[in-house]
């Protein structure tokens, strides 16, 4: 390969490389895998649409204190939610409307801004988490009190809602199809 060549396909590949970057990501920050990896992201409840439980699963006690990390390479204005669904992953529901703290809401049917819709379901453990405009790449880390429940089939799941200005993630759509939220989830067991 001729020095041009190499000089005109290093900047291609390294702008390849960064579309590659998870915009959140469980597995590099420490305490979890998650279900699919960093690059499945995209499709709710857990980053695939019909996906299955994977093979990394940890085991804690009902009721215990556990470390949850994430990195967020990508930084989106929006919050972050933790829900927890005791067999399997079917439960979860997104936030149906947001009111974002970086934009004003469309006039836009389409656009589900107004109230925000924090603590939907009972699966919602802890929600509107370190509310942020875009800012520098960023770990975050949070004390999760799983539930005084037992189960072979729970699922921790973090998501990443955006409340980004049009044409980015506005207008926002609450559908698991959407680009306005980021899923990852953690295979669970909980047992005294």
């Amino acid at each position: 390969m001729s020095i041009r060549t190499l000089a005109c396909s290093l900047p291609l590949f390294i702008c390849l490389s960064g579309a590659a970057q998870a915009h959140i990501d469980l597995d590099s920050a420490g305490t979890h895998l998650s279900r699919y990896g960093r690059n499945d992201i995209k499709k709710g409840p857990c980053g695939k649409i019909g996906g299955v439980r994977g093979k990394n699963v940890y085991t804690y006690k009902p009721g215990e204190t556990i470390d949850v990390s994430l990195n967020e390479f990508i930084p989106h204005p929006g919050y972050f939610r933790i829900a927890f669904d005791q067999d399997g992953d079917d439960s979860f529901a997104n936030p149906k409307t947001v009111d974002p703290i970086n934009r004003e809401c469309m006039n836009d049917p389409r656009d589900k801004c107004g109230a925000s819709d924090f603590y939907n379901n009972e699966t919602v453990l802890m929600d509107n988490l370190d509310p942020h405009l875009r800012g520098p790449v960023k770990k975050y880390n949070w004390k999760v009190t799983l539930p005084n429940v037992a189960c072979d089939n729970c699922t921790l799941q973090i998501i990443q809602v955006m409340t980004d200005a049009f044409p980015i993630h506005a207008p926002y759509d609450p559908a698991y199809t959407s680009e306005d939220i980021y899923y990852q989830c953690i295979d669970l067991v909980l047992k005294p």
